[in-house]
């Protein structure tokens, strides 16, 4: 069985080890905490409560909206793909498929179910209800921003462009044996796979529900969804008939609470079992003597940014103003003053915790004067008026926006903001409609799936690329990267697009996230996440009622 590239596995092994050791030097509490937690038993029983701190999701609907923070954390739970990636062992595990194969050549993935996978309705899931999910995402008559994802199938664009009636290169086999056939070999095919849009729905319910599916989902995961009340809480409760066996914790709530203050009050009444801390929290919580051994901290696979909008007219279309703006903003101490240093400065697009990282990449360092150089060439000398579209998040939001906004006064650019939720926010992006906007993107563990989620032209608009980035020899460059088989070869060609980016500035490039959750006591089997630190494994949490 090929699960993947024997040296990327050796690499995503020692770069875990890597990810730990950075957080037990950085946390040495946080080792003696998980070590305790892994010498005792699990039990059975319990409701986890944890924040989400984004708000409602759009809806839960995997086909329709699976980025985001707000929806993936839920969704991940209630949705089985045929893969899993296992983000701190580096790995490729077992999901709906039990095995898998890939051919010599890269261009044919075949795949086993597991012939125990049922849905939360009791039917069992089969090879026909994958190929229907994925195309269901393709069809254009249901505009899935997930769509592109899909593109290098074999027979998808004549599918998308209405020219055929199936997805050629998706073949059902039997009842548990399904074929996929992609026009190129790409790399990151397998970790599209494990996303949850790819997870099969039933078709049956779908039919019946309609738009009503997104708010009463049904799938195949560990959790099924139990109740929504928007604006206040998601209810889960464990799948008893989960293939891999019933999850410890009978329910999960999450509380919608985009609230600092409000959060802070609910964990100290112990109505929080856990969540995620903010910048101004982290210090305090970090060095009280109570919950001081009772964090999870880890760099995400997330670089905050702010991104022009590259379809609509205005001074962001000449790539000097850009860059000038790229020099105009002193990002560290925006991170030391802001964000109380809870972040790591962005150089480039690619986060530190990815393979193929460039610390190299040419950056942009602070320098106002050269700022104001560019934007005189470019015939901007005499500033002009940029609207920025932000959130009220504390770390990359309004203060973030409030605090860059200085700079940018300093050389002639005047800036106003319009705040919004983050489902307004994702629409607006989606949509095209902001000429600049604060955002934080990520949580791909492969270097060119994340570069071409956000910058190739594939995936102008709502599948990712929502700068409307274009650059021919950028797309290139990715393409060539994904369907190599040589590792060095892939980062080679990622960085030199990387560099690219960079210099083309289509963002502002402001930090890295460092993801911090606390917990109460008796919460065990939190683990140390790259992709989101809120996308926890719940199948591994458990809740110790002793400790209450």
């Amino acid at each position: 069985m090929k699960r993947n590239n024997f040296r990327f596995l050796i690499f995503s092994i020692l770069m875990v080890l890597f990810l730990s050791a950075c957080s037990e030097e950085s946390n040495p509490a946080s080792s003696s905490e998980n070590d305790s937690t892994s010498s005792n038993e699990p039990t059975s029983g319990g409701t986890l409560v944890r924040a989400a701190i984004y708000g409602d999701p759009q809806n839960l609907d995997p086909m329709a909206r699976s980025h985001g923070t707000a929806t993936s954390m839920v969704t991940w739970n209630i949705f089985e793909p045929l893969v899993r990636y296992d983000a701190v062992a580096g790995e490729f595990k077992a999901g709906n498929a039990s095995e898998w194969e890939i051919s010599s050549d890269g261009l044919t993935y075949s795949f086993t179910l597991n012939p125990d996978v049922t849905f939360h309705n009791g039917r069992v899931v089969t090879a026909e209800d994958f190929k229907y999910s994925m195309e269901r995402v393709m069809n254009p008559k249901n505009a899935s921003p997930n769509a592109g994802n899909l593109q290098a199938i074999t027979g998808s664009k004549d599918f998308m462009s209405g020219d055929a009636s199936e997805v050629t290169g998706i073949k059902v086999i039997d009842d548990t044996h399904i074929e996929i056939s992609l026009d190129n070999p790409d790399n990151t095919f397998l970790s599209v796979l494990s996303l949850p849009f790819t997870a099969a729905v039933p078709k049956e319910v779908v039919e019946e529900k309609g738009d009503k599916f997104g708010e009463e989902p049904v799938g195949a995961g560990p959790f099924k969804f139990s109740s929504w009340v928007r604006g206040s809480e998601i209810v889960l409760e464990k799948n008893a008939d989960y293939f891999a066996g019933a999850p410890n914790l009978d329910k999960v709530v999450y509380k919608i609470m985009e609230d600092q203050t409000a959060r802070d009050n609910s964990f100290a009444s112990r109505q929080l079992d856990m969540m995620v801390l903010g910048d101004a929290q982290y210090a305090r919580y970090k060095n009280d003597p109570t919950y001081g051994d009772l964090i999870v901290e880890v760099p995400e696979l997330f670089t905050r940014n702010l991104k022009f909008n590259l379809e609509k007219d205005g001074p962001w279309q000449d790539v000097r103003v850009r860059q000038a703006i790229n020099y105009a903003i002193d990002r560290d101490t925006i991170i030391q003053t802001v964000i109380q240093g809870k972040a790591y400065p962005a150089v480039g697009v690619l986060p530190s915790s990815i393979q193929g990282y460039n610390e190299k990449v040419t950056t942009y360092q602070y320098d106002p004067e050269k700022a104001k150089a560019l934007l005189e060439e470019a015939g901007y000398g005499d500033g002009f008026t940029l609207n920025i579209l932000t959130t009220s998040h504390p770390a990359f939001g309004l203060p973030a926006v409030e605090a860059l906004s200085g700079y940018l006064e300093e050389v002639g650019i005047t800036v106003k903001t319009e705040q919004v939720d983050f489902a307004a926010m994702t629409d607006r992006l989606n949509n095209g409609d902001f000429e600049t906007a604060m955002s934080s993107n990520g949580g791909m563990t492969h270097p060119v799936e994340f570069l071409s989620r956000y910058f190739h032209s594939k995936n102008a608009g709502a599948s990712g690329n929502t700068s409307h980035y274009t650059n021919e020899k950028v797309d290139e460059l990715l393409d060539k990267a994904s369907q190599t088989t040589d590792e060095s070869e892939m980062i080679a060609l990622a960085q030199e697009a990387e560099e690219m980016i960079v210099k083309d500035a289509p963002w502002w490039f402001f930090n890295y996230n460092k993801a911090v959750i606390v917990h109460q006591p008796w919460v065990k089997g939190l683990q140390e996440m790259p992709t989101d630190i809120d996308y926890q494994d719940l199948t591994k949490v458990w809740i110790d009622e002793s400790l209450k």
